[in-house]
């Protein structure tokens, strides 16, 4: 156990460190419905249309003229409680362990890029004349996106189709995408189908791609690190010569810090690939983070 690790050298959490502890895809939903409840205040879903949908919904002409912040802030705006409620329960479901295996930063650029990426295949579609132009708002191109990369990542992971009909992810995302493809074919009505495979075609790609979008800002300005402990070492007498003897002796390494760290990812991700991320211990689920952090820190 190194110094760090003892309860003396350790400091209280900053509010900083509480808020990371929470995971991204807390803070992604605990946004959305802050958003849906500002909603609610300023008028919608129920009364009349709320400044927040008025001027963040996805807009056809509105984008067209310029206002390109609408393919971001779409996303955290929904029709109802039940669309919220869906969409926040496959992001839980899907993102937490997407994140686990990508990384807080990792993940959160991907959620709004494929939000933004999701937006724009919808877009395309309308310019196209395959669908009717008009108004959405809702975050399922962004969960799609994840829910694609959660079945790239984990395919054989058990799940219920409708809470009854037992299948692996991987057939469950292929059946709600050809369920969007030929309902897409078919007009679409009020549901924006296509901003969903926009969405699945948006993680497709990224898996696929092995893209990395924090290295993007690799070149950002790095936080303050925390003060690091001093220690003083007082003179000490010279040693006898058998305790110099025992000092310049060092003890067998049976392998490398980072060496030891890759043997247990190793055999993480092998126990993740074969049962699902549902099986993992939280002592398991650590060594995705702290990898995360080492390979962080080779990269700096």
């Amino acid at each position: 156990m190194g110094i760090q690790d003892r309860d003396y050298y350790r400091e209280g959490p900053s509010f900083l460190d509480r808020v990371s502890q929470q995971g991204a895809t807390v803070w992604l939903i605990a946004i959305t419905v802050g958003v849906f409840f500002g909603q609610i205040l300023s008028g919608g879903p129920r009364g009349g249309i709320s400044p927040l949908v008025e001027y963040g919904a996805f807009d056809t002409q509105a984008i067209l003229r310029g206002e390109v912040w609408r393919l971001i802030t779409s996303a955290f705006l929904h029709a109802g409680l039940w669309h919220l409620f869906l969409n926040m329960l496959v992001l839980h479901w899907a993102g937490s362990s997407v994140e686990a295996v990508r990384g807080p930063r990792e993940f959160v650029l991907f959620y709004l890029l494929s939000a933004v990426g999701a937006h724009l295949f919808y877009l395309g579609a309308q310019l196209a004349d395959l669908t009717p132009a008009g108004r959405a708002i809702g975050a399922s191109g962004a969960v799609t996106a994840t829910l694609v990369l959660f079945a790239f990542h984990f395919p054989h992971t058990q799940v219920r189709l409708y809470f009854f009909i037992p299948m692996p992810v991987w057939l469950m995302v292929v059946l709600f995408v050809g369920f969007d493809a030929l309902s897409a074919m078919g007009g679409g009505g009020r549901i924006a189908y296509f901003a969903h495979l926009g969405g699945a075609a948006f993680g497709l790609l990224y898996f696929q791609s092995g893209v990395q979008f924090s290295h993007l800002f690799a070149g950002a300005p790095k936080t303050r690190a925390r003060p690091r402990l001093r220690v003083i070492v007082p003179p000490i007498e010279e040693p006898s010569e058998s305790v110099s003897a025992a000092v310049e002796a060092p003890a067998p390494r049976t392998g490398a810090p980072d060496e030891q760290l890759e043997a247990k990812l190793d055999a993480v991700l092998e126990k993740v690939t074969k049962y699902g991320p549902d099986s993992l211990t939280p002592d398991e689920r650590a060594i995705f983070y702290r990898a995360g952090e080492v390979y962080k820190k080779r990269r700096k």
